[in-house]
């Protein structure tokens, strides 16, 4: 599924972003934590029931980079997030390249 910035860019991070729409549409608006993203740091989507959301760029952020940095609001088809969520939690509990023989 491909992304749609819908808008920005601006500075922000992905926890403000779900939290200002979780504050607009708390009813409405489910917030899904994905602890360990390809950033290696919790990672904040949310979704308004018909489509899926979250604040990034289309780039590995380093180091402090991932407490603010210029990116946007990406909105992609419903069922993203707990896609994504899956893929993560697979994607970290492979062992490291070269480790996959050691106990």
């Amino acid at each position: 599924m491909s992304a749609k910035n819908i808008k920005g860019p601006f500075w922000s991070n992905c926890l403000l972003e779900a939290a200002k729409a979780k504050i607009r549409h708390p009813v409405k608006v489910k917030v899904t934590v994905v602890p360990r993203s390809e950033a290696r740091c919790p990672h904040f989507l949310w979704s308004d029931g018909e489509y899926d959301y979250d604040f990034g760029v289309e780039r590995r952020l380093v180091g402090a980079q991932i407490l603010l940095f210029y990116g946007y609001i990406r909105r992609r088809g419903l069922g993203f997030n707990q896609k994504y969520k899956e893929r993560m939690r697979k994607a970290w509990r492979r062992p490291p390249e070269g480790e996959e023989g050691t106990p």
